[in-house]
């Protein structure tokens, strides 16, 4: 199967004034990303928004950034649905356009049992050529988990190429760590949070798609670099240097934007529910750009 490796970001989406999904800039920022180093790049993700946005929305993205991203970089589309059918539609799609992979969030409201986890990837998987990727994520998945032995059984039938492991609560890292233990090399294993990068690289992860890799994309691809060239030390240094960036993202739900537009980034406004954060917090994220020496003091 295919290997995903490096930092791939999961791109914000820019929405204009009126809320519509500004294609134009939404390219602008990928390119830049590009620009930056990055290894691929990841559309339609928790970090764009997908959940916000219609299937439609979501085809014109998924359209468009193929056509910046080809011949450049693999381009991972995300294409979850709580229903299966729309998954399957949609990574049909993302294929018929050219994606690099098809990217899909656990199905999780209503909460699927394990065997109905493994179906719902095994009928995506049937009706599509390109590399399959699960995403993980029991924080944003109403506390749904995929358990490593159901990520086993999809790896030994061939049906998943990789997965996005942003597992927290009970396991943390350890979810990671014990997908690794029964799968071996045989998916690319991404870690979905930049704190975990460089351990979960020791571990044998491939890279990060992290939402953080928009705000700082140069230093989270030197983390990796440095790694793959045994360069332990200075990954080390850099992953410690950045942890107060990181944590940032817990602030509020519009950190991420908000943290881009006082770096000079057009990345428009804000989609509800998610809303423009506090006066309080714009100041805190302000203060955390400042002493990363990112901003001007």
């Amino acid at each position: 199967m295919a290997k995903f490796e490096g930092i791939i970001p999961p791109v914000i989406t820019v929405f204009d004034s009126e809320e519509n999904v500004d294609i134009e800039k939404t390219l602008e920022f990928i390119d830049h990303l590009i620009e930056e180093g990055v290894h691929g790049i990841f559309v339609a993700g928790s970090t764009g928004e997908y959940t916000l946005m219609d299937n439609s929305e979501r085809k014109e993205l998924i359209k468009e950034a193929v056509n910046v991203t080809k011949d450049r970089l693999p381009l991972l589309a995300g294409t979850a649905a709580n229903d299966t059918k729309t998954a399957i539609e949609l990574s049909q799609f993302a294929e018929s356009v050219g994606a690099a992979a098809a990217t899909v969030a656990l199905p999780h409201y209503p909460k699927p049992s394990q065997a109905g986890l493994y179906e719902h990837y095994k009928q995506i998987a049937d009706n599509i050529s390109i590399p399959l990727l699960a995403y993980n994520w029991p924080g944003q998945h109403a506390g749904l988990n995929i358990e490593p032995e159901t990520v086993k059984r999809l790896v030994e039938e061939d049906i998943i190429a990789g997965i996005k492991d942003s597992s927290d609560l009970q396991w943390g890292i350890g979810h990671l760590a014990e997908v690794k233990r029964l799968t071996g090399d045989k998916i690319s294993v991404l870690t979905g949070f930049a704190n975990q990068l460089l351990p979960a690289l020791s571990l044998g992860a491939c890279g990060s798609v992290c939402t953080i890799g928009n705000i700082i994309p140069r230093k989270i691809v030197s983390i990796y670099e440095n790694f793959q060239k045994g360069n332990y030390k200075k990954a080390k240094k850099i992953q410690l240097e950045i942890l107060p960036i990181i944590n940032m993202l817990e602030v509020d739900p519009g950190t991420v934007k908000m943290a881009l537009k006082l770096l000079g980034h057009e990345v428009g406004s804000f989609r509800s529910p998610i809303i423009e954060p506090s006066d309080e917090a714009k100041q805190e994220i302000k203060g955390i750009l400042q002493s990363q020496g990112l901003l001007e003091q």
